[in-house]
Parts: structure tokens; C-alpha cells; sequence
């Protein structure tokens, strides 16, 4: 089983890591299993939950969200 960093289950989804992270202190996202090797902690996305990520993506996540309409021509 590959396993991936938070960075690259963002960049393979196609968002910041910032937004990620964002969506996982949101509670958007689940977090992934995390290993510790020392005082360190990691986090091992699966194929799976780089799919849930994407779904998350699809119903949340727009381009230009929040942006007012144009008042021109009103």
C-alpha cells in the first residue's frame, strides 16, 4: 500500500496544503493515520483518502467563491 504526505494528496487533488489543512482543523476531512518516529508526527494518506479528499473538493470547493456579483449595467 503507497502512502502519500498531506502536500501531495494536495497537489494530486488539485488544492493548496494550506486549504487542506484548512479542511481538516474544519473537520471536512477526516485525518488520515498518523506514525510518530520520535518526537515527530506524520501523516499516511492512502489512495482512499485522496479520493475522500477529492469528494470534500467537489462538494465544497469553487473557484471565485465568495466573490460579489458585478454591479455594472444596475
Amino acid at each position: 500500500m503507497k502512502t502519500m504526505s498531506t502536500a501531495q494528496v494536495a497537489a494530486q487533488v488539485g488544492i493548496d496544503r494550506v486549504t487542506l489543512e484548512r479542511w481538516i482543523r474544519d473537520g471536512k476531512v477526516k485525518l488520515p493515520e498518523t506514525i510518530a518516529i520520535g518526537a515527530r508526527r506524520f501523516r499516511l494518506w492512502t489512495a482512499a483518502d485522496a479520493e475522500r479528499v477529492r469528494r470534500v473538493k467537489a462538494r465544497t470547493y469553487r473557484k471565485g467563491r465568495g466573490r460579489k456579483p458585478s454591479q455594472k449595467g444596475k
